[in-house]
């Protein structure tokens, strides 16, 4: 027992020392251009701003705000028993993305006709962003 314990710290320490030596030569990321608009809005001295940029509405006293057509939708949703709560497959809804397509270019589009645009459902913020 006491053999592994100091296997384990002995581990432990040759592990931070790797890594900081390896983490030592990373460079800082680049600003984040959503958050320098949040972080700008925040030192605003302007009263009656209003900080729309992250997506995420809140509360003058900075809580989240909930949209009254979000409340109304999820009791819609709640109280249909047909809605499961299982995992969309990888690429989403199909039928969200099919109809995204045609909201994004068009019920006409040549390239949504002939199967020439791909759409995916992803999280929001930025993770879309890497995709």
């Amino acid at each position: 027992m006491t053999v592994l314990f100091f296997f384990q710290i002995h581990c432990r320490l040759i592990n931070h020392f790797v890594m900081s030596s390896i983490l030592s030569n990373v460079l800082p990321a680049p600003e984040d251009p959503v958050l320098s608009v949040i972080f700008a809005c925040r030192d605003d001295p302007c009263p009656v701003k209003l900080n729309l940029s992250a997506g995420a509405y809140r509360t003058e006293e900075g809580k989240p705000l909930v949209l009254e057509v979000v409340r109304k939708a999820e009791q819609q949703l709640g109280n249909d028993l047909s809605c499961d709560k299982g995992y969309l497959p990888i690429d989403g809804l199909a039928d969200f993305n099919k109809l995204s397509a045609k909201l994004t270019l068009g019920d006409d589009s040549h390239a949504v006709e002939e199967n020439r645009v791909v759409t995916i459902q992803c999280l929001s913020g930025r993770l879309v962003l890497v995709l």
